[in-house]
């Protein structure tokens, strides 16, 4: 054994760590990618949607209505992701998935 070390370590030890220190990041995360959203879209549409997360380069949000989700997908999209990828750059966003669920 090195001089130094505490000795080994069980697994249930690290992963306490490894949660505590990537917990307020992730919290950090969506609350920024929820304000880079209300800038990309809008008070209107950001009123009626959640941001629920990022999935390796998709970002998934909430709307309230089938309406809506059918108004972005497609129309609004491009316009959105371009948008998105200016106010949040420190993630890549190739796509926007849109599921129904309560925003509220």
């Amino acid at each position: 054994m090195r001089e130094g070390t505490a000795g080994p370590r069980r697994l249930g030890d690290w992963m306490d760590r490894i949660v505590k220190e990537s917990g307020p990041r992730k919290r950090d995360e969506m609350a920024e990618l929820a304000e880079a959203w209300g800038r990309a879209a809008g008070p209107e549409v950001a009123g009626r949607t959640r941001i629920l997360g990022m999935a390796r380069d998709t970002l998934t949000v909430a709307v309230e209505s089938a309406p809506l989700r059918q108004e972005i997908e497609m129309f609004r999209k491009p316009h959105l992701l371009a948008r998105m990828r200016t106010e949040f750059p420190k993630r890549m966003i190739a796509d926007l998935k849109c599921v129904l669920r309560a925003t509220s």
